[in-house]
């Protein structure tokens, strides 16, 4: 058994349904991230529009990780219904409003969600710091632990990542 640990960008790094082993989700925001959405989204190089999609960011992945403490299906589901409402209007579409249609939709109340936003806080800066420790410098990255050893992957996005796993359980 394989314990994964995936740092990704919400939204630039797209992610599929995928349950296989013990895969622990883990948003990367910095400031490279959020020129990279505005580069992504063409928009004016600015300050403001640099702050906006940082603000974003740092929204969605601390309301991911916040779904998350309710289980990490309920995270996961929280990601891929993300990513289907954003793909049209783009990332600074992303308000309280959407937030809210998308806990219904995977069955959870805005107040239970609310009780753990300090949290989510919280663990979006112990990701970073164990980003910054394992010394990461770009995402998607990946962490492959087993009781024995430890892999670490950096620049390698969740398609690599399973078939890699997939090949290395088939010669097991």
């Amino acid at each position: 058994m394989f314990e994964i640990h995936y740092y990704f960008t919400p939204i630039l790094d797209a992610l599929e349904t995928f349950d296989e082993n013990d895969w622990h989700l883990c948003p990367v925001l910095t400031l490279v991230t959020a020129k990279a959405l505005r580069d992504r989204l063409e928009l004016p190089r600015n300050v403001e529009n640099l702050n906006a999609c940082y603000d974003r960011l740092q929204k969605i992945s601390v309301d991911f990780l916040t779904v998350n403490l309710h289980g990490r299906k309920y995270g996961r589901q929280f990601l891929l219904k993300l990513q289907e409402k954003l793909a049209e209007p783009g990332i600074l579409a992303y308000n309280d409003l959407l937030r809210h249609q998308i806990l219904q939709e995977i069955g959870l109340r805005t107040s239970d969600f609310i009780i753990y936003r300090d949290f989510g806080k919280q663990e979006l800066a112990l990701v970073s710091q164990n980003f910054h420790k394992d010394n990461f410098k770009q995402s998607p990255a990946g962490l492959i632990m087993t009781d024995t050893e430890y892999l670490q992957l950096n620049k390698c996005d969740h398609h690599h990542l399973q078939n890699y796993l997939k090949n290395i359980e088939k010669t097991a």
